[in-house]
């Protein structure tokens, strides 16, 4: 049985992921994913959405294509159910779209695709039969539908779409069975014995997700998970090829893009692909322009004479990607903000965007572009915008204090928004209108959520600069403050009289940083980048007019008059930032977050700082020099973030501690191998290790921890961390002194673990007791293959035992001397 293509394309639910419309004919890159059977709920996601993205390629399950996808969903029958995850704007949405095209085009497919969106779920709040629900949204299909439910149910895949935005509890273990498809239940109820069968059984689902939202579906009832790793580095130059107006322009932005590893990174993201075509592209390349030659104090941001990034676009996209051995040539110039080439930064990116959509994009400008009279008019169209930017950015911070990414008509009418004026401007490129199609309510939501939390930054900062409250905004537009109006306005008025503009910024920038440190969930982190970018006076020069006071930095496009050097990066807020990042209370992922925010600040001591880092990475410098100081190791982890194609981490001998390890935990299970040896990590650093080795994440396969005084119980917390790891094949840890006890920990590991190949235990103080612990758990162990005893406290007798043991055993190579 199959239906029209045009019948077909209703079944998905949601919005259309953002995207740029490539020219005619063109093709946008497919996306790469991976899969894996089954997978491992998460400890817990501290880091923000962004912050995995650089991680996706480091070395996955098997990497499929979306055709491998279409072949496993609509052709392989049975009865399972299937994760796609991805974070926002990966092209979730996107996938599902393009699957059902697939099967629309298969006139030979047996399979009937039906799909339901969790964000129309959300809007049925009374109880409803699945038939009933399915009848109504797929009122084309009442002739054969209540058949194929009955007889033929084998023959259905479900697509639930947007797991993370649905607001009813899944409760898996205590919601009542029901296999009954006219039984009205409620969603959350539906949803669940959907999942696990009862309702429907034999058809297969796929539910779509944001990672954080995965592990609401039990591990158990998962067949298979399918994991959008974005666009690979040929595939966003191939994106920047088809939606571009001219191979020149895409050769530039590519250029551009490839030469900023923060950006490169971010492009993996197909949303924030578009973001930067947006911003960057033909219709705004005065914005890359102002961006790159405008001028820092002590900083040249201007190309040398007679160079472009046009011309060297090739040259670095075809570059080797850095290696230790390469580091201290390649990196630096990709990445660091030294030289003539200052990298731009993700805020100032998001600036241009706004910029573009505002003035470039508006009403009237639709063919104009980047014209001189639209720069020319650029600061007035933003001046007359405040309002409403400031309205929106409202909207949107006050979603981001709850969490939330959709609104509705009630939500916009009380930050004074009308529908009406916003859609003669950027209703669509940044604000989109949903209709239920099961109700026919109006729903919105920003056109990504990181476009949410920049426009929340830019409300934040509007409202800080001008000595007002970010929070005391809120609470009047939603009519929660505890005070009248009248008298808020004069109390507010009397505390900026009190106390000085300056002194109020800090205060409500130090709340900012203050408030998103205590989010350990990380939602936070992109949104204090944002504050931290949009405080720099420079990155606010791309905004002129929409500041109040800045309308004169930039001449006019005609003028002859030299630009005059913004002020530089305020000092409180580098010396705000640095204090956190000394702070003890702060978790990894926070400390790690606060770099990043010194990046968008343009701290000016980074660069050399990373540099430092650079040769510690290429073994350049001498471990004998004084180490870095403590709060440095977590620069070190903002800079591996940033350095995706690193596999082998060597830290040896560099003065890592406990603490310097716990703050390089965020990348730690990221590489295959990790040197850490004759470092004071003692038990405490035994204890981070367990927990990256833990990790879901972990794709560790050599550790190498010789000389790092783990002791026995260093070495008791670390087998109970590799128990469940089953990626390490190499573990050196001579010199640990981890005596017969330490012996016997191994050993009730080695019963167990099938995935160590190599144990070096090498001058361990073992002895006769231990080995025999060792040999007892190995005769169980049939997968280790070498096993190293060298200088340990073993009696000739020991020794001769452990040398027949090895003959006996074909599989395994001691290595032992008196």
């Amino acid at each position: 049985m199959q239906y029209s293509t045009t019948e077909a394309s209703c079944a998905t639910g949601g919005e259309l992921e953002p995207k740029c419309h490539p020219p005619p004919g063109a093709s946008l890159p497919d996306i790469t994913l991976s899969r894996c059977m089954g997978y491992t709920v998460p400890l817990q996601y501290h880091q923000h959405e962004v912050a995995m993205v650089g991680d996706a390629f480091r070395g996955q399950d098997q990497v499929c294509t979306f055709q491998d996808v279409c072949q496993s969903l609509l052709s392989v029958p049975g009865e399972d159910v299937s994760l796609l995850s991805g974070v926002a704007g990966s092209g979730k949405t996107t996938v599902v779209r393009r699957l059902v095209h697939e099967w629309a085009k298969d006139s030979g497919s047996q399979k009937i695709v039906l799909s339901l969106s969790f964000r129309e779920l959300n809007l049925l709040s009374e109880p409803q039969s699945l038939q009933e629900l399915l009848l109504v949204h797929y009122s084309h299909l009442k002739p054969v539908l209540p058949w194929v439910i009955d007889s033929q149910p084998g023959r259905i895949l479900l697509i639930l779409d947007g797991l993370d935005e649905f607001c009813f509890p899944l409760e898996f273990e205590r919601s009542p069975k029901c296999s009954d498809p006219e039984r009205k239940l409620g969603m959350g109820e539906m949803v669940v014995n959907l999942i696990k069968g009862h309702l429907l059984p034999g058809i297969s689902i796929l539910v779509t997700s944001r990672p954080h939202a995965v592990s609401k579906v039990p591990p158990l009832l998962v067949t298979q998970l399918y994991s959008i790793l974005g666009f690979s580095k040929d595939q966003q130059r191939h994106y920047f090829e088809q939606s571009c107006s001219s191979p020149l322009v895409a050769s530039a932005v590519w250029g551009y893009v490839s030469s900023y590893q923060p950006l490169q990174l971010m492009c993996r993201i197909p949303a924030f692909c578009w973001i930067v075509s947006t911003a960057l592209r033909d219709r705004a390349p005065c914005c890359l322009s102002q961006v790159t030659t405008t001028t820092l104090p002590n900083t040249a941001r201007t190309m040398p004479a007679g160079s472009s990034d046009t011309s060297t676009s090739n040259n670095r996209a075809e570059e080797a990607t850095p290696t230790p051995s390469t580091f201290s040539s390649t990196v630096p110039r990709v990445m660091l903000m030294s030289g003539h080439v200052k990298p731009i930064t993700i805020t100032e990116i998001y600036c241009c965007f706004l910029k573009s959509i505002l003035v470039f994009h508006g009403e009237g400008h639709s063919q104009e572009g980047c014209s001189p009279q639209c720069l020319q008019e650029a600061p007035r169209v933003l001046q007359e915008m405040r309002p409403m930017l400031r309205d929106l950015g409202a909207l949107a911070f006050k979603g981001l204090l709850e969490r939330r990414f959709l609104f509705d008509q009630a939500d916009l009418s009380s930050f004074s928004l009308d529908c009406s004026g916003l859609s003669k401007t950027f209703l669509v490129e940044i604000l989109r209108e949903d209709r239920a199609s099961l109700t026919c309510q109006r729903s919105f939501h920003f056109i990504h959520t990181s476009v949410q939390e920049f426009l929340a930054a830019l409300y934040y900062v509007l409202q800080a600069l001008s000595g007002s409250d970010p929070f005391s905004g809120l609470k009047s537009a939603v009519g929660l403050a505890l005070f009248p109006v009248a008298l808020h306005k004069v109390l507010t008025s009397t505390a900026n009289k009190l106390l000085r503009p300056r002194r109020l910024l800090r205060r409500y920038v130090k709340k900012a940083f203050s408030w998103g440190g205590h989010h350990q969930s990380g939602h936070m982190d992109l949104f204090c980048r944002f504050v931290s970018g949009l405080l720099v006076p420079q990155t606010r020069v791309i905004l002129d007019g929409l500041f109040r006071g800045r309308s004169q930095i930039l001449p006019s496009p005609s003028s002859s008059l030299p630009v005059p050097s913004p002020p530089p990066t305020p000092p409180f807020l580098l010396s705000l930032l640095h204090s956190q990042l000394q702070c003890g209370r702060l978790s990894p992922e926070r400390q790690v977050n606060v770099c990043h925010c010194l990046y968008e600040a343009q701290d000016p001591g980074l660069a050399q700082r990373l540099q430092g880092w650079l040769q510690v990475l290429a073994q350049q410098q001498d471990p004998d020099q004084s180490g870095p100081a403590r709060r440095d190791w977590s620069e070190l982890a903002f800079l591996l973030q940033l350095t995706p194609d690193l596999q082998d981490l060597n830290l040896e001998a560099q003065g890592l501690d406990a603490d310097g390890l716990r703050r390089l935990l965020p990348v730690l299970p990221l590489f295959s191998t990790l040197r850490l040896a004759q470092n004071p990590l003692g038990p405490e650093g035994a204890v981070v290790l367990a927990c990256a080795m833990q990790s879901p994440d972990c794709r560790v396969e050599r550790l190498w921890v010789v000389g790092t005084g783990l002791g026995c119980t260093g070495l008791r917390v670390l087998t109970e961390g590799l128990k469940d790891n089953h990626t390490v094949v190499d573990l050196r840890m001579a010199i640990n002194h981890i005596g017969d006890v330490g012996a016997g920990c191994l050993a009730d590991l080695l019963r167990t673990n099938r995935t160590l190949k190599d144990i070096r235990l090498r001058d361990n103080q073992i002895t006769d007791k231990g080995a025999e612990l060792l040999m007892e758990a190995l005769t169980e162990n049939t997968t280790l293959e070498h096993l190293w005893m060298f200088d340990n406290k073993l009696s000739k007798e020991g020794v001769r035992k452990l040398k027949e043991f090895a003959r006996s055993t074909s599989h395994l190579d001691i290595k032992v001397c008196i």
